[in-house]
């Protein structure tokens, strides 16, 4: 995909294509304000041919990338976090993360709270009707005066400076908490998503716990998990990351997301493959261009490698994660592939349930 040397100004072939989709992802790419040149023109007959290379500057290339990855009639992410929200003190929790980053991006944050309502789920033919919508009718308002108070409390708390000031928007909604994000999520187009998962030891018996791990397995936005033991640290005063990687080429697109989403500055990021069923020579080789392509694109964060063996991935990097006092996990999710493809699909929730760190998941197309 790329050529020998090491300027970032230089071409590179991005893609191969008919003559017509040549053009048009030419057009789409100088439409995102990146150069684009196409190559293997007919002069002769002045027509192009068949194979047309699409050539960029490397420094463009994470930016390419998701205009290839992007679908063609896909919308702007808009600049709102998604914060679901039960009330509880944690809850308080996760909106100061999520605050804080919707400030950065200069957004507001969307509360979301989804009830169930278990006579919906129940067969109670003795029930008449009215009796029913006014038992509906009750937990409704029962869900909307808790939000109410629910924001009353943010707001005393940025009154006093506890928490940025930032706009708010709530949502109450009946619903499986999961499927409601989700669908919230692709409403809003948020920027990102943030939950809270509890500590490991009671995570298994945590409804939050459960809900994230639903919704990291199909999310195609952004996820910030925070486990209670996070306390009252902040994105920013995460210093050292493990970076997940399947050593693909979308690990440029989920890395450049990541260095938009955590500011790289002072990082200190080690890349860990995670992957089965290849050889270590490849594995290598493909390592150290990954590493070599952040350390001249991101000079501003300090990048080392780590080869941890899949077989015990989870306990093995829980060791080394202590050892190197690793604050902060950043997986790339293609379409659940870190879930059911990278690793086999149990390891990425042994991950989530059994570690008290931050995780942020970057889905890639």
């Amino acid at each position: 995909m790329s050529d020998s040397g090491n300027d970032p100004n230089r071409f590179i072939t991005l893609a191969i294509h008919t003559p017509d989709a040549a053009v048009e992802l030419k057009n789409r790419l100088e439409a995102e304000g990146i150069e684009a040149v196409l190559h293997n023109v007919n002069l002769q007959e002045a027509v192009l041919a068949s194979g047309v290379r699409v050539r960029i500057r490397e420094r463009d290339l994470p930016q390419a990338l998701r205009v290839v990855e992007a679908p063609l009639d896909s919308k702007t992410t808009k600049r709102s976090v998604l914060l679901p929200v039960d009330f509880s003190d944690f809850s308080l929790l996760s909106c100061g993360i999520g605050m804080e980053y919707a400030r950065k991006i200069r957004g507001k944050v969307i509360l979301l709270h989804s009830y169930l309502n278990e006579r919906h789920s129940l067969s109670l033919p003795f029930a008449s009707d009215n009796a029913t919508t006014r038992a509906d009718k009750k937990l409704t308002r029962t869900a909307q005066q808790k939000m109410e108070d629910f924001v009353a409390k943010l707001q005393e708390k940025i009154a006093v400076g506890e928490l940025p000031k930032v706009k708010i928007e709530a949502v109450v909604t009946e619903g499986l908490p999961e499927e409601q994000i989700l669908r919230y999520a692709e409403k809003y187009k948020v920027s990102l998503i943030v939950m809270g998962t509890g500590g490991k030891h009671s995570r298994r018996q945590n409804v939050i716990g459960s809900v994230t791990a639903e919704v990291l397995d199909a999310c195609k936005f952004p996820i910030f998990t925070v486990p209670i033991t996070m306390g009252n640290a902040k994105i920013a005063d995460l210093r050292n990351v493990a970076f997940f990687t399947n050593l693909i080429r979308e690990d440029i697109i989920s890395m450049d997301s990541f260095s938009k989403l955590v500011d790289f500055k002072y990082l200190n990021v080690t890349i860990i493959p995670v992957v089965e069923k290849k050889e270590r020579k490849l594995v290598d080789q493909s390592l150290q261009q990954l590493l070599t392509y952040c350390r001249e694109h991101y000079p501003e964060a300090t990048f080392r490698t780590k080869r941890i063996g899949v077989k015990n991935f989870v306990d093995d990097f829980a060791s080394y994660a202590e050892q190197e006092k690793i604050d902060l996990i950043a997986i790339p999710n293609k379409k659940k592939s870190i879930f059911s493809r990278l690793f086999n699909p149990s390891i990425a929730h042994r991950v989530l349930f059994q570690t008290d760190m931050p995780m942020l998941v970057v889905p890639i197309a």
